[in-house]
């Protein structure tokens, strides 16, 4: 029986047999002509599979080219000399949703730089970055332990935790052994307020960190004239509490009240008590985000309602907007990132060329933690690459406090005590909006109008 031409051209092509084989075409003229049209109509067919092969073949060898590359590179990293970034993180207690979030920013970095780009080049040498960060459970004095032990096996350079309870024991080890951190954890005053050189956060101080958010109630209309604050007594809520009523007070905002809370909150129905009395616009909560959530709901249930409430905590989080569900909506806070954010990268080349890499690579939600973690390895690497050694950790730390550069976190400048610049780094102001946070304020990075005012808890 004579082949069928597709199968043919295949052996034809592919075979020693040529020969031996009739050609189609032979076989197609001693063939009536009905047979004959049926056969053409076959080849058109044939010929238009093996166009559509031809494109499917060059789109699978593209893609294995890609992939064929990209573990080269990760093959080839993996025989390169390593920069070892050390620290502690909170992947258990109290901490650990948020500090497994900062890790996951972290690690994106070190994933992208070894498999994706094969290294970094540090002075004319390519070098593989390496995380060596072990869990200190939320437990301040385990990881000031931890960290100790680092810094006696020699690891140079050191990321930061989360809180500013773990965060600043620590610093107190690095800056006694003179090698640098930057940290995306801790915003408490005295990480940058005791004289501190080899600290750096990705933060402005917890005393200036929520000025955007005053700066964004300016310029709602009508303007707010009265609020009532809430802030709790620890290192970062209270000078963040305190350093938003001398805002308010210089903005012309009426403080009616002040809210001095214990660290950890069980009710504050007394609170609210006296919110309903006062009626405030706005309530602004600085403190943690389980506090964050607490009050809220209570506001919630008490029907406590007000034209906006403001956290500085929480609502960043998805696990947070779940609790509350429809609850969650309009509850306004700041965010260091986003990843809207319009910024090129030297590493990533833009915010959103990272904040797609990262979704293809984690199933943790990407939230602000994962940018400014980035950031903090994104502002090394720029240093290293200035300095062009790997074991000269004052070197490293000289450069980054003179670092000015655009990132996917936005621009990187430090102040003279490592915390950083609050018009250069300050928050965008975020708001609750359809289930997921919309960036509200500055207008230039907006992505929504604010609600404002918001329903009422009983409307919702």
């Amino acid at each position: 029986m004579p082949c069928r031409l597709g199968v043919c051209q295949i052996l034809y092509r592919h075979s020693g047999i040529r020969k031996s084989l009739p050609m189609p075409q032979q076989v197609a003229m001693r063939r009536p002509a009905q047979t004959l049209q049926r056969q053409r109509g076959k080849r058109r067919g044939a010929m238009a599979h093996r166009i559509t092969r031809r494109g499917s073949i060059k789109a699978i060898s593209a893609t294995i080219g890609i992939g064929a590359l990209a573990r080269s590179n990760r093959a080839s990293a993996q025989t390169l000399p390593s920069v070892i970034f050390g620290g502690t993180i909170p992947f258990s207690g109290r901490w650990a949703e948020i500090g497994q979030s900062v890790h996951a920013g972290y690690q994106t970095v070190v994933k992208y730089v070894n498999e994706v780009k094969g290294g970094i080049d540090i002075g004319g040498k390519r070098h593989r970055l390496e995380l060596r960060l072990v869990d200190d459970a939320s437990d301040p004095q385990r990881a000031t332990t931890l960290l100790q032990k680092q810094i006696d096996d020699d690891v140079l350079f050191f990321l930061g935790s989360y809180s500013t309870p773990i965060i600043l024991p620590q610093v107190a080890l690095t800056e006694r052994a003179r090698k640098p951190m930057v940290q995306a954890g801790g915003g408490g005053d005295p990480i940058f307020t005791q004289g501190y050189k080899f600290v750096f956060g990705m933060y402005p101080r917890a005393s200036r960190s929520a000025f955007p958010a005053v700066d964004a109630f300016e310029a709602l209309s009508p303007k707010p004239k009265t609020i009532t604050v809430v802030y709790t007594n620890d290192p970062f809520s209270k000078p963040q509490g305190l350093g938003v009523i001398e805002r308010l007070k210089e903005r012309g905002m009426q403080v009616i009240k002040v809210f001095e809370l214990p660290a950890q909150l069980q009710d504050v129905s007394a609170v609210l008590t006296s919110v309903r009395e006062d009626a405030p616009d706005i309530v602004m909560c600085l403190t943690s985000d389980q506090n964050s959530l607490l009050i809220a709901r209570q506001m919630a249930q008490s029907r406590t309602d007000v034209k906006m409430l403001f956290t500085s905590l929480g609502p960043q989080a998805a696990s947070f907007r779940e609790a509350l569900g429809k609850y969650a909506s309009g509850i306004t806070c700041i965010s260091t990132w986003s990843p809207t954010f319009p910024y090129t990268d030297p590493i990533f080349g833009s915010t959103a060329k990272f904040a797609e890499y990262y979704r293809a690579n984690n199933t943790l939600p990407l939230i602000y933690h994962q940018g400014t973690a980035a950031a903090c390895i994104v502002a090394y690497v720029s240093a290293l690459q200035t300095v062009g050694r790997t074991d000269d950790p004052i070197a490293v730390r000289d450069t980054l406090a003179k670092l000015d550069i655009e990132s996917l976190y936005g621009r990187i400048k430090f102040t003279p005590q490592g915390d950083g610049d609050p018009v250069l780094m300050g928050s965008a102001v975020t708001q609750v909006q359809g289930g997921d946070v919309k960036v509200i304020a500055p207008e230039r990075l907006r992505e929504a109008p604010p609600l404002w005012p918001i329903e009422p808890w009983s409307k919702r």
